[in-house]
């Protein structure tokens, strides 16, 4: 009688199946899940990306708009309440509580005679769920105090609205009109009165719920320049300033430089000073700070010493040639 053999397979080579199968899942695993993470991670970065651009957007837009009326000789300085003030209650870099008016308010009743000013306050807190994380929060008012008046409204039973949570590091930091930086400026003191800062650099981080503990947040930062110079009434109303189209205390000296030096000189310095460009330094006219490195080097020259000496407009354009008018970036200055 003939035997059939019967096909299978042994209990070692189920095991050894079984074994490969286990890894090759393993691995896959291993594989999605690092996968999802990178995915939540590059989607966390995003959002965070994107609130700290929604706030830099805020926080310029408002910077941007800043207006300074320049206190009168004869007034007290604690009845004048115009007011550029940042300062940094932590040690850190940057201003992260200020105060300043703007231009920026659009009424409620376009009909209303409303102006369009308004007092902002920014103010860094501590987060009340985790004192590692901060909260910056937004105040304005449409109505100027009576005097002067440093005070920064923080909490909501005051009026401020909370702008965003989750901030890691926040300031402004402020560029005077030679470049030089500070994290403090305040308008009603002797060392900064009456002046606006030329530009500010915003810098914010925010907390990112997927980075190791020894990661640090990603920091963005954002320079605005402050276009609104101080505005002084009493020139204002003057009909023989500058800004009136006269000759003012500025241009009666440079008129007697000019005569000194002969008529070829006197009669374009004249001329020059009726145009609107008069009351400016030569760097507002041609933007040379932003040119730097970009012509020539003699061109680069010549611009580090317009930065340096700070002439005015009417003095460089007075001294220099024709064949450098294109180096003029503002248009009612060509």
């Amino acid at each position: 009688m003939k035997r059939t053999r019967a096909f299978g397979f042994t209990l070692l080579e189920v095991l050894a199946v079984l074994l490969l199968t286990s890894i090759v899942i393993g691995v896959a695993l291993d594989h999605y899940v690092d996968l999802n993470r990178a995915s939540q991670r590059a989607l966390n970065s995003t959002r965070s990306m994107r609130r700290a651009v929604a706030l830099l957007d805020r926080v310029s837009r408002d910077l941007e708009g800043a207006v300074l009326v320049k206190k009168p000789p004869e007034v007290d300085p604690l009845a004048h309440p115009w007011l550029f003030y940042g300062e940094s209650l932590r040690d850190t870099e940057g201003a992260d509580h200020l105060k300043f008016m703007t231009r920026g308010r659009r009424p409620y009743d376009p009909d209303a005679k409303e102006s369009d000013q308004e007092v902002i306050v920014y103010a860094l807190r501590h987060s009340e769920t985790d004192e590692e994380q901060f909260q910056l929060m937004r105040w304005t008012s449409p109505h100027l105090s009576e005097d002067l008046n440093r005070e920064l409204p923080a909490d909501e039973i005051d009026g401020a609205m909370l702008l965003t949570g989750g901030i890691a590091e926040f300031g402004v930091t402020f560029i005077n009109e030679t470049g030089q930086r500070t994290d403090q400026w305040d308008s009603s003191q002797v060392a900064q009165s009456g002046t606006l800062p030329s530009a500010a650099e915003i810098r914010v981080a925010l907390f990112d719920p997927s980075l190791a503990e020894d990661e640090e947040p990603p920091s963005h930062s954002r320079t605005v320049i402050l276009p609104v110079r101080p505005l002084d009434f009493e020139e204002l109303l003057d009909p023989q300033s500058l800004v009136s189209g006269g000759t003012g205390e500025l241009g009666a000296k440079l008129l007697e430089v000019g005569e000194e030096a002969g008529k070829d000189l006197a009669e374009p310095l004249a001329q020059c000073m009726t145009t609107p460009c008069s009351t400016m330094t030569a760097c507002q006219a041609i933007g040379c700070r932003g040119k730097l490195g970009t012509i020539s080097e003699s061109m680069d020259d010549l611009l580090r010493v317009t930065i340096k000496e700070q002439p005015t407009f009417c003095q460089w354009r007075i001294n220099h040639s024709e064949r450098l008018r294109f180096l003029i970036d503002n248009p009612a200055c060509r």
